[in-house]
């Protein structure tokens, strides 16, 4: 490639429209099935541990559930899965090996921020909180 026709190419990708989106100032779109942020429904989950034993990236982990929620009869040990989204590698076999049809998924993608970066609080907002 010589020099004018260079110039020619630098010419025209300077008067050219970007090729690529300015995330996060102009949101990118979700196509169907993707695999984003996806968290435990306490109501429906029992505590049996499945998905933290068969999580490939050891991202789960059963935690006690706090006092101050109303736990249903289904789950007396009261336990959840606490999802490290930080060590999750998406591939949503705890999804699909949950016999319950436990977990909730979603598109949500923006992951990154200066809080914590687990389910805790996504599982949690499924249970009803009990007044002491």
């Amino acid at each position: 490639m010589g020099k004018p026709r260079l110039l020619q190419a630098v010419i025209r990708n300077l008067v050219s429209k970007p090729a690529t989106i300015q995330y996060p100032y102009a949101k990118t779109e979700v196509e169907k099935g993707f695999r984003g942020r996806h968290y435990a429904d306490l109501t429906k989950c029992t505590g049996c541990s499945l998905c933290a034993l068969d999580c490939p990236a050891d991202a789960i982990s059963m935690v006690q559930i706090p006092e101050g929620y109303s736990v249903p009869r289904t789950n007396p040990r009261r336990l959840y899965p606490r999802i490290d989204y930080g060590r999750c590698v998406f591939c949503y076999r705890c999804v699909t090996v949950c016999p319950f049809n436990a977990y909730i998924t979603t598109n949500e993608y923006t992951l990154a921020g200066g809080r914590l970066n687990n389910s805790e609080r996504h599982s949690l907002s499924t249970l009803e909180k009990v007044s002491l």
